[in-house]
């Protein structure tokens, strides 16, 4: 039946278009069990969840706020080891204490997952 040059390449041909059937069948049924998982999903995360957020107390942060003596001259004694220059060579004008993000970054990254999930 598949003598010859003719027939391996007609066999060749038939062998290709075999597999391209199976991997696009492959490829429908993975977009079919997608559809449904999806649909599954919204099912299930459509309850309604309260998210609380910690209330902080501003009064505490202010009473932190104050410079002592022993804390300017352990920046400045850092800032000039670090700097490798003597401490007359520049004057610390201004503290401001780093403050944080109020949320963890477990927080930030469960909050960018739910709008993600949201958007999609």
């Amino acid at each position: 039946m598949f003598e010859g040059t003719s027939g391996a390449i007609l066999l060749a041909i038939l062998d290709y278009l075999y597999i391209f059937v199976v991997l696009g069948g492959l490829a429908i049924l993975m977009v079919i069990v997608g559809k449904i998982v999806k649909k599954y999903e919204t099912k299930k995360t459509n309850k309604e969840t309260k998210v609380i957020t910690p209330v902080f107390n501003t009064a505490e942060i202010k009473e932190e706020e104050k410079n002592d003596d022993r804390l300017i001259a352990i920046i400045t004694a850092a800032i000039s080891s670090y700097l490798e220059k003597p401490k007359s060579r520049f004057k610390v004008v201004n503290i401001k204490k780093y403050r944080t993000s109020s949320m963890t970054p477990w927080t930030t990254m469960g909050k960018q997952e739910l709008m993600l999930r949201n958007n999609n």
